[in-house]
C-alpha cells in the first residue's frame, strides 16, 4: 500500500496548470442567440454576461461548424451584428459594437486594398457543402456557402487567410494570394475515438481497414457497473458468441468467434492486451479500464498472429493517459447495488409433495418407509386440511434469495503533455453472490506511462497487477451428479417438520435414499459444511522502445513479462458427500498452479505514404517474435481430521489429519510441468493507390516446442484486398452514399491450443508389475498412450467478402459480412489395428467447416436541438458442419452430467452435421390402459387388485430403457428403427441443437439536455438446451425428495382415498379395473415419476428451445450542466441508476437458457445441470471528473 501511496505522490508532482481547449460544433438554422449561447455554454463551460433585452434587438443567426475554437465560433456568430465581446475568466461580455463615422480612405497605391473573392465548397465527391463556414482569419469577417456550395466575401488583402469549416469535415485554411474563383474540398472528419485499430503489429484508419472487425468502445461500457468483462461484451460484438457457464461469482465463459472450428481443442481466442498475449484476459480485466475492445475474426487480421489465430483474437487496449496541457485530471467512478435472484424452479407445494410421499410409500411397498411417513407427516385423512393450508417453505429463497450488496470504485489519475502521459487506475470491487456463502473480491492497479523524448524516439511501460478471492462452493463440479449441490437447494423438503428447526439434520435422509451421491442434505447445513476458496494474483509488464531509423522508416521492440499464481483451499465437513466416502471425517484439499510467460517481440516498419512523390503508398514491416512459458501445478488431499475441526483450523494445522495406517492410505500429491517454447517470423506488405484501391499480403512462420521436430514449424499466408468506391469518380452522383467499401480476404492462420506434447508415448507407473527375482513385487511402467511424430498444426482456411458503407450523411453506417472457414487436420482419436497394442491414437484427421453472414448497423436517428438518438444493431448467422471425421462417420460424446462411466452417450458428431447434437430417445407421452389386454387376478394379499395387465402384441418392448415394470403411466418412446424393441443402440437419434440460427444485440442511446438513457438488448435464436436438471427433479430415486411441479399432473397409483389402485406383484401388473383407473387419470399429463436412474437416459424430454431476448442494461443518467460544474470546479459529475437483467422473454423452463454448465468436453454445448442461477442487479452510481 506504501509503495502506490508513494507512486500517487511522484505523479501529483508533475501538476501543471491549463486546461486543454475544447471545440465548438453549431449547427443551427435562424436560432435564437440565446440557443446559440446555451449551446456554447454546454460545450465549453464559459457563461455568458449582456444587458437585458439586447438580444432582442437583433435578428436571429445560422452557424454551421464543427470542432471550431470558442473565438471562431463567437467572431461567426456575431460576424453580421454589431455585437462585440471580450473574454473574462470563465464569461463571455456581450456588448454593442461602437460605431466609428466613416472616413474617406487615403489614396495611396502602396497600399494593399481589399479584394471580393468567390469561390465553392465540395466534399471529396465533388458535391456542394451548403451552410460551410467561411471566415477570414483573425477578423470577425464571414460568410457562409449557399445551397450550392458558393460563396463571396470581401477580405483584407492577397495575404488575407480564409478557414473553411463544415460539420463532420476537417476544416481547411487557405491562403488567398492571387487566387480569385477557389474550389475547396473538404475531407470527412475522423471520429476521435476510432483513429486507429491495432492489426497484429501495425495500426491502421478505420477507412483503410481490409479485415473484418467488430468493436466496443469505453463510452458503451460506462453503463455497466459489473465485475465481469466477459458479462459486459456479451451481445455487443458481431460474429462473437459468449456463453456464460451459470451465474456465480466469477463464472467461466465460452467464447466462439464465428463458430467453433476444432472438435477437441480449446477454441478460445486469443487474447492481446496492450499489445501482449495474455490467458484469460477476461477472467481479470475491470471494465472500467478498458478502452477499445476489438474483435479480430477474418484472416486479414488474423493470419499476421499465426499459430495462435485459428479462433479469432480479441485486441483490448486499456486507458491511457492523455494530453492534458500539464495538467493532472482525476476520475472517480463508484457504485453500489443489490443482486436478487432472477427466476425460481417451479416446484410442488407442501400438499402435492406430501401428497406424492405417500403415494410413492404406497406403491413400493416399503413398511417402512411408511412408518416413518405417518410418524413425521400423519395419516392420508389429515393431508389435505393441514399441508394444503401451509405455505410451506421455499428453500431457493432461503439459500438463494437473499439481496446480495455489491459496489465497486475506481480511480484514475492521469496527465500529459507533448512529451509524457501517464494514467494510474485503482479499482477495488466487491460481490456477494445470491447464494449463502458465495463472493467476489477483486482488486486492481493499472499503470501506463507514456514518454516522447523527440521526434525519433519513443518509449513507454505498462504494469497491471490484479488480485482476485471467490468464496464458496457454488452449485455443482465439472463431475456428475453426485457433485450437484443445487439438488439439495431445490428438491429439500417444502415443509419443517413439528420441532425441527430450519437447520435440522435429518439422518433419515442419508439411509432412506439411493446411492451415486444423491443423497439429499439440508442446504442451510451444507452451505456451511463445504468451504472453498480460491485465490488469483496476476502480475503484467511490458514495455517498448520505438526509433524512427531514417525517414520512413523505424523499429520497435516490446517485451513482457506475465505471471499468474493461483491457490484453493477446500474442506469438506462430516455431512457432505465427500466426507462420507472416507470414513465420515473431514479433510482437506489444497493446489497451486503458477504460470509465467515471456514475449518479445522486433519489428520494423518501413512507410511512405506518398511513394515517388506519386499517389501510390506503401508500408513493408519485418518482425521477429519469441515466447517462453512454464506452468507447473501441484495438488494434494489431504483425509481424516478430527471431527468438529473448523476450515481455518484444518488450514492452518494440516499436521491434525490421521497419518497413514494399515488399509488407511493418505493419498500421494500431484504435481506437474508444462513448458513451451515458440519462435515466430512475420512479414506484411501494404499498398495504396490513391486511397482507392488497397492491397495487403501477409505471412507467418511459427514454430514451437509441442510437436515433434520434423513438424515443428508452421507457414500461415494471407491476402486481402479494398476497394474505396466511395472515392471513385463515379460514385459522386449518388448523394446519398457518402462512402462506400468493399473488402476481400483469404488466408491461413493456426490453432496450438491443443494437448501438449501428444506427439509422444506416455506412460502411467504400477506398483502391480508382476514378482522378479526373490519374489519380489516390481514397479512398472505401462504404455498409456501411443504417441504420433506426424501430429502438425490445426489449421483454419478463412475467406471472407464485406462491405462498409456510410449513408445519408453518415446517418447510417453499415458494414456486411459472408465469410467461409474450413477447419483441416483437427485432432482426434482414430482407430488402429490392435496388433499395435493400442486401439486408437491421436491423429490430424477431422475436417470442420463454418459459413455465415454478420451485419453490423450504426445510426444517429435523430439529432436535433437538446435531443439526440443512437442506435447500434448487429446481428449474426453461422451455419457449422462436420466435414470429416477419419474413417468414422459419427463419434458418441458424453457429456458426463451424471456420470462418464456406463452412462449412455448423449451428444454426438456426426458427418455432414453441426457440432453440438444432442443424441437421445424421442418420448412419445406414455402408456395408459388402451395399450394393455386385461385379464382378471386374484390375490387374497392383494385383494383390491381384479385385473392383471399385460402388453398388448404389437407395441415395442420398453424393458430395456424402463427402470420399473411397465405399466399404466410408465413413459413411452418412439421405436426409431421399428424393430419392436426400444433400445439405447438402435433408438437414439438427434433429439436438439445447441448452436443458434443467429444471436445479436442492440442498443438505443438516448439525450435530452443533460439527461441520457441507454437501453441495451441481446437475444439468440433457435438454439436448443438440454435441460438435465428436469431429468433429475422429475425423478423419486430418493424418498422425501421434492419433484418439479409438472409431476402434479402424473399419473397417480392412488385414489382419492390415498388406496393404491395400481402396483407390480410378483412381476405382474395388476390393478383396479381398468374402466376407474383410465378414470381417475383421465387429466393425467405426463408419466409417473421412474425410482431408479435409468430415467435419466438422455431424452427428447429434457430437450428445450432455449432462444431468448434479454433486456441485459437499462442506465438512467443525469450530467450537471457545465455553468454549475465551473462553480464547483469539476469537469464533469454524472448520477446514474442501472438494472442489468431486469427483463427476459424465453420459453425456457429452467433458471435461464444462457447456459453452459458442461464445459470439459466443448462437443456438449448446451447442457444446463446445476448451474448456479442468474441473478438481477439493480445499481445507482457517480462519475466524478475533475
Amino acid at each position: 500500500m506504501r509503495v502506490i501511496v508513494f507512486l500517487v505522490a511522484i505523479l501529483f508532482s508533475f501538476g501543471g496548470a491549463r486546461l486543454s481547449a475544447q471545440g465548438v460544433s453549431l449547427r443551427e438554422k435562424n436560432s435564437k442567440l440565446e440557443k446559440v449561447f446555451k449551446q456554447i455554454t454546454n460545450q465549453t463551460g464559459y457563461s455568458f454576461f449582456y444587458a437585458d433585452g439586447l438580444l432582442k434587438k437583433y435578428d436571429k443567426v445560422t452557424v454551421s461548424i464543427e470542432n471550431a475554437s470558442l473565438e471562431q465560433a463567437l467572431t461567426l456568430c456575431f460576424s453580421k451584428l454589431p455585437l462585440t465581446y471580450a473574454i473574462v475568466d470563465k464569461t463571455i461580455v456581450v456588448k454593442e459594437a461602437i460605431i466609428d463615422k466613416p472616413v474617406a480612405p487615403v489614396s495611396d497605391t502602396n497600399l494593399l486594398s481589399p479584394i471580393k473573392i468567390s469561390g465553392k465548397v465540395v466534399n471529396v465527391k465533388g458535391e456542394p457543402l451548403a451552410a460551410a463556414t467561411i471566415i477570414e482569419k483573425g477578423t470577425k469577417n464571414a460568410t457562409v456557402a449557399n445551397e450550392n456550395g458558393s460563396f463571396t466575401i470581401t477580405v483584407s488583402d492577397t495575404t488575407s487567410i480564409l478557414i473553411i469549416s463544415y460539420v463532420h469535415k476537417e476544416s481547411k485554411e487557405v491562403v488567398i494570394g492571387h487566387k480569385n474563383n477557389l474550389t475547396i474540398k473538404l475531407q470527412d472528419a475522423e471520429s476521435k475515438i476510432e483513429d486507429v485499430v491495432v492489426i497484429g503489429y501495425e495500426v491502421v484508419r478505420p477507412r483503410d481497414l481490409m479485415a473484418s472487425v467488430s468493436s466496443v468502445q469505453a463510452k458503451e461500457l460506462k453503463d455497466n457497473p459489473l465485475n465481469s468483462l466477459v458479462s459486459v461484451l456479451q451481445g455487443r460484438l458481431a460474429g462473437v458468441q459468449i456463453s456464460l457457464s451459470d451465474g456465480a461469482p466469477g463464472a467461466e465463459a465460452t467464447i466462439n468467434i464465428r463458430g467453433r472450428n476444432s472438435i477437441t481443442g480449446d477454441g478460445s481466442p486469443l487474447y492481446i492486451v496492450d499489445g501482449m498475449p495474455v490467458e484469460h484476459a477476461l477472467d481479470v480485466l475491470n471494465p472500467q479500464d478498458i478502452e477499445s475492445v476489438y474483435a479480430l475474426k477474418d484472416a486479414a487480421s488474423t493470419a499476421i498472429y499465426g499459430a495462435r489465430g485459428a479462433n479469432g483474437v480479441l485486441v483490448i487496449t486499456t486507458k491511457g493517459g492523455k494530453n492534458t496541457n500539464g495538467k493532472i485530471q482525476v476520475s472517480y467512478n463508484g457504485s453500489v447495488g443489490v443482486q436478487q435472484l432472477a427466476s425460481k424452479l417451479d416446484m410442488m407445494d407442501p400438499y402435492e409433495f406430501v401428497l406424492y410421499q405417500w403415494e410413492r410409500a404406497l406403491w413400493r411397498n416399503d413398511t417402512s418407509v411408511i412408518s416413518r411417513y405417518t410418524g413425521n407427516m400423519g395419516n392420508f385423512g389429515s393431508i389435505k386440511n393441514y399441508y394444503g393450508k401451509i405455505t410451506g417453505y421455499d428453500w431457493q429463497e432461503k439459500t438463494m434469495g437473499r439481496d446480495a450488496l455489491q459496489h465497486s470504485n475506481n480511480i484514475s489519475i492521469s496527465r500529459g503533455d507533448h512529451k509524457n502521459t501517464y494514467n494510474l487506475s485503482l479499482t477495488g470491487n466487491h460481490q456477494d453472490g445470491i447464494l449463502l456463502n458465495s463472493d467476489l473480491e477483486r482488486r486492481s492497479a493499472n499503470f501506463k506511462f507514456d514518454h516522447k523524448a523527440n521526434s525519433k524516439l519513443r518509449a513507454g511501460f505498462n504494469f497491471r497487477y490484479t488480485y482476485q478471492r471467490i468464496n464458496g462452493a457454488g452449485t455443482s463440479n465439472e463431475g456428475g451428479a453426485g457433485s450437484n449441490r443445487l439438488r439439495n437447494y431445490i428438491r429439500y423438503r417444502p415443509l419443517l417438520l413439528e420441532d425441527h428447526p430450519e437447520d435440522f439434520y435429518d439422518p433419515n435422509l442419508d439411509i432412506s435414499n439411493a446411492g451415486n451421491g444423491l443423497n439429499i442434505i439440508n442446504p442451510l447445513l451444507l452451505s456451511a459444511a463445504e468451504v472453498r476458496r480460491r485465490y488469483t494474483n496476476v502480475y503484467f509488464m511490458s514495455g517498448y522502445l520505438q526509433y524512427k531509423l531514417v525517414k520512413n522508416l523505424q523499429f520497435r521492440t516490446t517485451l513482457g513479462y506475465d505471471v499468474t499464481l493461483s491457490n484453493y483451499k477446500f474442506f469438506d465437513d462430516t455431512i457432505t458427500l465427500a466426507s462420507k466416502t472416507n470414513q465420515k471425517q473431514p479433510l482437506v484439499y489444497l493446489g497451486n498452479t503458477s504460470r509465467k510467460s515471456f514475449t518479445n517481440s522486433n519489428v520494423f516498419t518501413y512507410s511512405n505514404p506518398q511513394l515517388f512523390n506519386s499517389k501510390h503508398a506503401l508500408t513493408i514491416l519485418l518482425g521477429q517474435e519469441t515466447q517462453q512459458s512454464v506452468e507447473n501445478s501441484f495438488a494434494q488431499e489431504i483425509r481424516w481430521f478430527p471431527v468438529g475441526i473448523s476450515a481455518d483450523e484444518a488450514f492452518n494445522n494440516l499436521q491434525l489429519a490421521a497419518t497413514s495406517s494399515g488399509t488407511l492410505i493418505q493419498p500421494n500429491p500431484v504435481s506437474s510441468e508444462e513448458p513451451y517454447r515458440g519462435a515466430s517470423f512475420f512479414s506484411t506488405i501494404d499498398y495504396n493507390y490513391d486511397k482507392r484501391y488497397l492491397l495487403k499480403f501477409t505471412i507467418r512462420a511459427d514454430g514451437t516446442s509441442i510437436f515433434s521436430p520434423s513438424n515443428m514449424w508452421g507457414y500461415f499466408p494471407s491476402v486481402s484486398f479494398a476497394w474505396r468506391l466511395g472515392n471513385e469518380r463515379f460514385f459522386s452522383n449518388m448523394p446519398f452514399v457518402n462512402d462506400l467499401k468493399l473488402r476481400l480476404s483469404y488466408g491461413t492462420s493456426g490453432n496450438n491450443r491443443i494437448d501438449p506434447f501428444a506427439y509422444r508415448t506416455t506412460y502411467v507407473s504400477s506398483f502391480n508389475g508382476g514378482y522378479g527375482l526373490n519374489n519380489i513385487l516390481n514397479s512398472t511402467f505401462i504404455p498409456n498412450n501411443l504417441g504420433n511424430e506426424r501430429l502438425k498444426w490445426e489449421k483454419i482456411i478463412s475467406q471472407n467478402i464485406g462491405i462498409d458503407a456510410s449513408l445519408l450523411h453518415n446517418k447510417f453506417n453499415i458494414s456486411v459480412d459472408a465469410y467461409s472457414n474450413k477447419s483441416e487436420d483437427l485432432l482426434l482419436y482414430n482407430a488402429i489395428p490392435t496388433s499395435s497394442g493400442y486401439t486408437n491414437q491421436f491423429q490430424n484427421i477431422g475436417t470442420t467447416q463454418n459459413k455465415g453472414i454478420e451485419l453490423q448497423l450504426s445510426s444517429q436517428i435523430v439529432r436535433k436541438g437538446d435531443f439526440s438518438w443512437n442506435l447500434d444493431f448487429n446481428i449474426a448467422f453461422n451455419k457449422n458442419k462436420v466435414v470429416s471425421l477419419g474413417n468414422n462417420q459419427q463419434l458418441l460424446r458424453n457429456s458426463g452430467w451424471f456420470s462418464t462411466a456406463n452412462f449412455p452417450a448423449d451428444y454426438i458428431l456426426q458427418v455432414g452435421k453441426e457440432t453440438g447434437l444432442m443424441y437421445g430417445l424421442v418420448n412419445d407421452g406414455f402408456f395408459t390402459v388402451d395399450d394393455f389386454d386385461v385379464k382378471p387376478y386374484s390375490n387374497t394379499s392383494y385383494s383390491q387388485f381384479q385385473y392383471e395387465y399385460t402388453l398388448k402384441a404389437g407395441i415395442a418392448d420398453h424393458s430395456k430403457v424402463l427402470s420399473d415394470r411397465v405399466q399404466p403411466g410408465s413413459p413411452k418412446f418412439k421405436d426409431i428403427n421399428g424393430d419392436g424393441v426400444i433400445d439405447l443402440d438402435n433408438d437414439r437419434t438427434i433429439i436438439g441443437h445447441a448452436q443458434p440460427d443467429f444471436f445479436g444485440g442492440f442498443t438505443q442511446n438516448f439525450s435530452y439536455k443533460n439527461f441520457d438513457l441507454s437501453l441495451f438488448l441481446n437475444f439468440s435464436y433457435g438454439n436448443d438446451i438440454f435441460n438435465a436438471n428436469k431429468l433429475e427433479y422429475s425423478n423419486a430415486v430418493g424418498n422425501d425428495i421434492n419433484l418439479l411441479s409438472i409431476m402434479k399432473d402424473r399419473w397417480k397409483m392412488i385414489d382419492a382415498n390415498g388406496q393404491l389402485i395400481q402396483a407390480v406383484v410378483n412381476n405382474a401388473v395388476v390393478g383396479i379395473d381398468p374402466k376407474l383407473l383410465a378414470e381417475t387419470n383421465a387429466h393425467a399429463k405426463i408419466w409417473f415419476p421412474s425410482t431408479g436412474t435409468v430415467s435419466f437416459n438422455p431424452q427428447k424430454f429434457a430437450v428445450e428451445d432455449g432462444s431468448y431476448l434479454r433486456v441485459n442494461n437499462v442506465t438512467l443518467g443525469y450530467s450537471l450542466p457545465k455553468a454549475l460544474l465551473n462553480r464547483l470546479k469539476l469537469n464533469r459529475l454524472r448520477f446514474y441508476i442501472t438494472a442489468n437483467n431486469p427483463m427476459l422473454f424465453t420459453q425456457y423452463t429452467g433458471f435461464d437458457p444462457d447456459v453452459n454448465a458442461r464445459r470439459n468436453d466443448p462437443t456438449t454445448m448446451g447442457v444446463d445441470y446445476s448451474a448456479y442461477p442468474r441473478a438481477r442487479t439493480f445499481v445507482s452510481g457517480v462519475n466524478l471528473t475533475f
